[in-house]
């Protein structure tokens, strides 16, 4: 498959089988993700994987984390078991973390280049079989959450990739087309 049909084809898939993903497999991805373009090659990222046993503790320790946050305060039980049963059903939790240095230039380009190789992951991770979705946002970006895996204090969490075999591939979302957002100089 070439790269253009690889991006094209893409998808964010939230649904996964139950077939376990082999972690060599999530590590082949890895070593050739890292070859994202960054500056000065700081190779800014770091990697937390939760797979197998350990993403059975993962998502005891995020369950508690959400709980103690208060995001099933207004939620019955129902709803927080069917949570806790749709991350369970993730195979694989990948947290990408970008190491904080030098100047707010140099921040930007790490967490740039720590974006390029992430969408790598997906990319491979697809040519592979497997299918992600890069997590953000209000949970992952948090003291709490970079404490649960253990991130360093000059570390932040650029995002959290689930992947596993896909149950379902879901279709192709219309885009705007790039000559509607092109100017030219």
């Amino acid at each position: 498959m070439n790269a253009r049909q690889l991006i094209l084809e893409r998808r964010s898939v939230r649904s996964y089988t139950d077939q376990p993903v082999p972690s060599e497999m999530i590590e082949e991805i890895l070593e050739a993700a890292i070859y994202a373009p960054n500056h000065k090659l700081r190779e800014p990222w770091r990697f937390v994987l939760a797979i197998g046993e350990g993403q059975v503790r993962y998502v005891e320790q995020l369950m508690e984390l959400l709980e103690a946050r208060g995001q099933f305060d207004q939620k019955t039980d129902e709803q927080r078991l069917s949570f806790k049963e749709k991350i369970s059903a993730v195979p694989v939790f990948l947290t990408v973390l970008y190491h904080v240095q030098g100047t707010d230039d140099q921040q930007t380009e790490d967490l740039l280049a720590t974006a390029a190789m992430i969408q790598n992951i997906q990319l491979l991770a697809s040519e592979l079989g497997l299918g992600s979705c890069w997590k953000s946002g209000k949970h992952w970006f948090t003291d709490e959450y970079a404490t649960l895996v253990g991130a360093h204090d000059e570390e932040r969490v650029a995002g959290v990739i689930q992947l596993g075999w896909p149950a379902m591939i879901p279709p192709l979302k219309k885009r705007t087309p790039a000559r509607e957002k092109l100017t030219h100089f």
